[in-house]
């Protein structure tokens, strides 16, 4: 039985002429190009005397560089840390404390490939713990979600037969390549199809009027978007041209990954581009993407499809009678990775406890929400205890609640409650708290609006009321 390392690289074998990357330059990489320069990784690693099973963290923008180095994590025994480069320093900190030793790669355009002769025994074929992803606990504690060479190489040839790759797809990469949909969806998944990837900037509002511009160039025909880039294009371009809702047209597939795909979103998409787009679902804890709808699927609200064969699937009323989701994946996570060292993920007889309530009928999953004290926003988990945490840290503020509410553009929109003692009340401190959160948070999980309120409402049972709160906004 071949390894899975080895499975990897005969697909770059097979498909070693033919073009793997073509950048908004259009400088183009071919499969064979992108395999030496993994192993030149690999190579300059060793060199350096990096041992294998380190950890690499990466603090970088979206760069060929970038995926270069994740695939040399992979095939050469280190473990790929991607953070977001916006991350603050407190939480850096924080979260290097808990992978101990590791390596640090800020500026990946410093790598200079040279040609030289690469011996393959630069591979390490057993599976090893290739990729971190980071996250917190519900103390805002930071922890890791571990996955294993052998769990990111199986979902990915599973995932590219899922979603219909061939060697004809031409897909779209602006997703963060420190985001499952960056890392597996659009890179590893792409390399097991033998597709091409049309790489562009990272997705941001700044450069949407540029967004058309590549597909156009490179006849792109597969879009892996979030819903929330879905909807800032449905109010950019309300009325495209001729020549993009032409190009539109010939899309095999668009699909929404990362966060709930609401129903408007989709209407809103399909009366400007007169094109459907779909909803795909996953969790980085199951090593990526499980479930994606398609044609033939029916289009009930939050439907995102049907899942691969290898998945099974439960859901089971929890104590707020809701259905919550459980499934049972062979590429589940090894664990997180906490300060106390790696816990082991907890299951009902195999079965992960996805935190997300829907239902499952008739071979699809539907998701329509999240039990667990987390958010979506623009298809990125903010963990609310976290920012509530940070929160109390502030002098004179003696309570703090985060939520989220639904929001058309965000997926999930961040909103904070704050009781301040009552000497202190004034607007100059709720601008005063949003410049401390400001500095300590990423900008995604600044709060969309910071409410000042004398008493936080509670339940028979002492817990926040959440839906009290939701009615003040």
């Amino acid at each position: 039985m071949k390894l899975n390392k080895e499975k990897l690289k005969e697909y770059f074998k097979k498909y070693s002429k033919k073009l793997l990357i073509i950048d908004s330059a259009g400088k183009k990489t071919t499969y064979d190009d992108f395999y030496n320069k993994s192993l030149y990784i690999i190579f300059y690693l060793k060199k350096l005397g990096i041992k294998k099973n380190t950890k690499i963290i990466i603090l970088s923008d979206n760069s060929l560089n970038y995926l270069i180095t994740l695939n040399a994590c992979l095939l050469g025994g280190y473990t790929a840390c991607p953070l977001d480069p916006s991350i603050k320093k407190e939480r850096f900190i924080a979260i290097k404390k808990i992978y101990k030793k590791c390596f640090i790669i800020k500026d990946l355009s410093r790598i200079k490939f040279k040609k030289i002769f690469l011996k393959e025994g630069l591979i390490d074929y057993g599976n090893t713990q290739c990729l971190i992803l980071y996250g917190s606990n519900e103390k805002g504690e930071p922890k890791g979600i571990v996955l294993s060479s052998d769990s990111i190489i199986k979902s990915s040839i599973s995932f590219s037969k899922l979603a219909n790759y061939n060697s004809k797809s031409r897909i779209l990469h602006c997703l963060p390549m420190f985001y499952m949909g960056g890392i597996l969806d659009t890179f590893f998944a792409c390399i097991c199809s033998g597709s091409t990837i049309l790489m562009d900037k990272r997705f941001s509002i700044m450069n949407i009027l540029d967004f058309w511009k590549l597909p156009l160039k490179m006849k792109c025909n597969v879009l892996f978007l979030t819903p929330s880039i879905v909807t800032f294009l449905t109010l950019i371009f309300r009325k495209p041209s001729l020549k993009i809702k032409k190009h539109v047209s010939k899309y095999k597939s668009i699909i929404a990954t990362g966060d709930y795909l609401y129903p408007e979103t989709r209407k809103k998409f399909y009366d400007i581009f007169n094109k459907k787009i779909f909803s795909c679902y996953g969790a980085t804890e199951l090593g990526g993407p499980v479930a994606i709808q398609k044609k033939n699927h029916t289009s009930e609200n939050f439907c995102v499809g049907r899942h691969a064969q290898e998945i099974k699937i439960l859901s089971k009323k929890n104590t707020n009678k809701l259905k919550t989701i459980y499934i049972k994946s062979p590429y589940l996570m090894d664990g997180y990775l906490t300060k106390n060292g790696i816990e082991k993920t907890k299951e009902i007889k195999g079965y992960f406890d996805t935190g997300d309530v829907g239902k499952y009928s008739k071979g699809l999953l539907f998701i329509s929400g999240r039990k667990r004290n987390i958010i979506k926003r623009g298809g990125e988990l903010i963990y609310l205890d976290l920012i509530e945490k940070i929160t109390l840290k502030i002098l004179n503020v003696d309570e703090a609640v985060a939520i989220g509410k639904k929001d058309e553009v965000a997926g999930e929109e961040l909103y904070l409650f704050v009781k301040i003692s009552k000497n202190n009340l004034s607007n100059k401190k709720l601008n005063d708290i949003r410049k401390i959160l400001t500095k300590k948070l990423r900008p995604i999980e600044v709060p969309k609006k910071i409410i000042s309120i004398e008493k936080i409402p509670k339940n028979k049972n002492g817990k926040k009321d959440i839906k009290k709160l939701l009615r003040i906004i």
